[in-house]
C-alpha cells in the first residue's frame, strides 16, 4: 500500500499547490489563486526563496506548508526567522497525521537554515492545538481594533432601512463625539504628511532610528517595504510619509478591504518614532477613511501595546476579530516569548 511522503517543494509544484488550496480555502482570498501572487509570495521574497514543503500521495499533492523567510531585529541585532503559512491538507487525507508531520518536517528545515525562530499569525483554533504538542508557544493576543466612521452605514447593515439608519446614526455619533472629539483636538506639533509612491533613502535613516524602538521587531528597510508594498503584484497600497523640520518620522500603509463584511479601510502597517507622529498619522487614516467614503477603520495590534491604548483613546473599539501570535523557538532566548517584546502588525502577516 502507498504512503504519503513529504518532499521539498518548488515552482514546479505551483499548479497543483494552487488547485489544492482552492478546495481547502474555498473562497477565502481568492488573488492568493493567481499565479502572480504564488511568485512572488515563495519564489521573490525580499529575504529570499520560501521553504515550501509538500506531501505526495499516488503523485498528487494532498498538504502543503510553507516559511516565508523573513529578517528580524532583535534586540538590535539582525536576524534570520520565518512566516509560517498556507496549512493545507486535502479534505480526504485530514486526520492522518499530516500536520504533525509537516510541523516536524518544517522545524527541521529552518533549523538547517539557522533560523532563530518560527512565526505564525493564526485565527484557527485547529492549528493551534495542532501546532501546540509540536512545540509551538503563544506569544500575545493580536485583537483588531474599529473606528467607527459612517454610523448610519453601518446600522443600515442591520436596519436595512435608510431613514432609520440615518437618524438613529446622527444619534450616536452625537454623543460618540461628545466622548471621544476632545480628544481628537491636537496641537499643532508641526507634523508634516504627504503621500509618497516609493520608498526613498529616508525610510533607510528612518529604520535605522525605528528599530530599537521594540525589543523584536520584524526588518522594515525601503527593500522590505518596497516588495511588500509596491512590487505586490494583485493587492493596492496608499502610504503616508510624517515629517518633521524636515525628518522623517513615520509612515502608515493603509489598504481598503472588505473587514467584518464592511467596506473599509485598515491600516495595514504603522510605524513612528513618538506617539505625537502616531497621533497624526492615525488622524490622516481617519481622514483617509472619511474620504473614501468607508463605514469603518481598521487596525490588528498586540494587546496592551502602545499603539493599542492610543487608539482606544481616541475613540478605536474592540472587534469580535482577533488574531494570535504564535512563535517556535530554536533559541532559549527568554526574550522570544515574552509579549511585551513583539510589535507586529498585519504588514508582518500576508493576510492583508
Amino acid at each position: 500500500m502507498n504512503r504519503w511522503k513529504i518532499r521539498d517543494g518548488n515552482e514546479k509544484d505551483r499548479e497543483e499547490i494552487l488547485s489544492l488550496r482552492e478546495l481547502v480555502f474555498r473562497e477565502e482570498e481568492k488573488d492568493k489563486l493567481d499565479p502572480r501572487f504564488w511568485d512572488w509570495e515563495f519564489m521573490k521574497g525580499s529575504a529570499g526563496k520560501a521553504l515550501v514543503y509538500v506531501v505526495d500521495h499516488e503523485n498528487k499533492i494532498i498538504g502543503h506548508m510553507a516559511d516565508l523567510l523573513k529578517l528580524f531585529s532583535v534586540q538590535g541585532e539582525t536576524v534570520l526567522g520565518t512566516l509560517t503559512v498556507d496549512l493545507m491538507v486535502h479534505p480526504d487525507y485530514q486526520r492522518k497525521g499530516i500536520f504533525d508531520a509537516l510541523a516536524k518536517y518544517a522545524v527541521q528545515q529552518v533549523k538547517e537554515k539557522r533560523g532563530l525562530f518560527m512565526t505564525a499569525i493564526i485565527i484557527r483554533m485547529p492549528v493551534l492545538l495542532g501546532a501546540k504538542p509540536v512545540g509551538w508557544k503563544e506569544v500575545v493576543k493580536l485583537p483588531v481594533l474599529v473606528y467607527p466612521i459612517r454610523f448610519r452605514g453601518i446600522l443600515n447593515r442591520y436596519l436595512h432601512f435608510p431613514p432609520l439608519s440615518l437618524l438613529l446614526g446622527g444619534v450616536i455619533r452625537f454623543f460618540y463625539l461628545l466622548i471621544f472629539g476632545l480628544k481628537r483636538r491636537m496641537r499643532d506639533v508641526g507634523i508634516e504628511i504627504e503621500k509618497v509612491s516609493a520608498f526613498d533613502r529616508s525610510f533607510d535613516v528612518f529604520w535605522q532610528k525605528a528599530s530599537v524602538l521594540y525589543p523584536i521587531m520584524g526588518i522594515r528597510n525601503r527593500d522590505y517595504l518596497t516588495w511588500r508594498y509596491l512590487q505586490h503584484p494583485t493587492r493596492n497600497y496608499v502610504i503616508y510619509r510624517a515629517k518633521k523640520f524636515g525628518e522623517m518620522r513615520g509612515y502608515i500603509v493603509l489598504r481598503k478591504v472588505d473587514l467584518l463584511n464592511f467596506n473599509s479601510v485598515v491600516m495595514v502597517d504603522l510605524l513612528a518614532l513618538d506617539e505625537e507622529t502616531v497621533s497624526a498619522l492615525v488622524e490622516k487614516g481617519i481622514q483617509h477613511s472619511r474620504e473614501e467614503g468607508d463605514d469603518l477603520l481598521g487596525m490588528m495590534v498586540p494587546q496592551n501595546h502602545l499603539y493599542s491604548k492610543l487608539l482606544r483613546k481616541r475613540g478605536f473599539l474592540p472587534s469580535p476579530k482577533s488574531f494570535l501570535l504564535i512563535i517556535y523557538p530554536q533559541s532559549d532566548k527568554e526574550v522570544l516569548l515574552s509579549p511585551e517584546s513583539w510589535y507586529v502588525n498585519w504588514g508582518d502577516s500576508d493576510v492583508i
